[in-house]
């Protein structure tokens, strides 16, 4: 387990420096207004127990410092190494992280030299080189996974890389699901109403893999959010992720429950107090007597906290993979232990 916790770490060091502009000191402020947060090595988790971890996103929205989040690795799979998992979601930071839409991407390791595939095997040398679109020289090796997508448009991309966490624009603007991008987004669509467009699973959970190495993606719902319907509804108190409980509730880590704000109340907080005034809806609308938040045009969420979400464009699909005559997608998982942890560790710091 030990091993698992520091794999888990290594691999949020190295996404977490492409999203920061120096580490944050964590002061009691910084806790109050970011619930989870984080820095590289996983130290301030160690305060909610063994088993969190300190996961980043890759963003290239600015002044985002320490976009990282404690995340239960017992709870969750986590998005590392051969992995695909849960993310942090980010729904009661402040507006400019809860903008953040994540994604498990499965990303190239540049220059890969010893690639484990679905089925376990360890992919012979000469065949990486012949997908990598770098020869390297290096003679240290370099490990990943390697996956298989077949494409719309009938062949078959193969990859060598890992599992990391990435915002929606990234993933669209790096095309990291070739021609499959826009279905995959699609399939973790926010819900629409009055004129207000959700993020991805309606920000209450992680736009991933349906298995392993999959490139069919769908929503993984915080606990407390139903999974028929891209976790938008609230179904109980219940809660496993640091960004749940709405914008004015905050998940103990304890309890394992949510703690809901003077003023608002109900399964991850989210109803409202008629009688709190319109701070309960984030100013962008009125509680109703139902104690539902009435948002205005382009505003939603369960206290109207969210600004109506935009696509950034998709891009052509990326390098490091070769496209190759049609076959069938990897589709079988292989467990992962302690020694696919180690693959990912020796594939971020090579």
């Amino acid at each position: 387990m030990q091993f698992k916790y520091l794999a888990v770490v290594a691999a949020v060091t190295f996404a977490q420096d492409e999203t920061t502009e120096a580490p944050v000191t964590i002061t009691p402020t910084v806790k109050v207004q970011r619930p989870g947060v984080c820095n590289a090595g996983g130290k301030d988790c160690t305060a909610y127990g063994p088993d969190y971890v300190c996961v980043a996103v890759q963003s290239n929205l600015p002044n985002l410092a320490n976009l990282a989040q404690c995340v239960n690795s017992k709870t969750n799979a986590v998005c590392v190494g051969g992995t695909p998992g849960a993310c942090p979601t980010f729904n009661n930071w402040p507006t400019n992280f809860a903008r953040v839409q994540p994604v498990c991407a499965f990303v190239t390791v540049k220059d890969c030299n010893k690639a484990t595939n679905a089925a376990g095997a360890v992919v012979a040398a000469r065949e990486l080189q012949a997908t990598n679109s770098s020869n390297s020289s290096k003679k240290a090796e370099i490990q990943c996974y390697q996956a298989n997508y077949q494409l719309q448009n009938g062949s078959t991309a193969k990859i060598n890389g890992i599992y990391k966490c990435v915002d929606k624009d990234v993933y669209r603007q790096s095309a990291y699901g070739f021609d499959l991008t826009d279905k995959q987004m699609k399939n973790c669509a926010g819900n629409v109403t009055n004129g207000f467009t959700a993020g991805l699973c309606n920000q209450h959970g992680t736009c991933g893999p349906t298995g392993q190495f999959s490139a069919e993606y769908g929503c993984m719902c915080n606990k407390g959010y139903s999974t028929n319907d891209n976790c938008n509804a609230p179904v109980s108190d219940v809660c496993d992720a640091f960004g749940a409980c709405g914008a004015l509730g905050a998940c103990d880590p304890t309890s394992g429950k949510c703690k809901c704000q003077a003023g608002v109340t109900g399964p991850q907080c989210n109803k409202c107090d008629p009688t709190a005034g319109n701070g309960t809806c984030s100013n962008h609308g009125s509680c109703g007597l139902d104690g539902t938040c009435v948002c205005q045009a382009t505003y939603g969420g369960a206290q109207c906290e969210s600004k109506s979400a935009t696509d950034a464009p998709t891009k052509a699909p990326r390098s490091n993979t070769t496209a190759v005559p049609v076959a069938t997608a990897a589709s079988s998982a292989f467990a992962v232990g302690a020694s696919a942890f180690a693959v990912a560790v020796a594939a971020i710091f090579a």
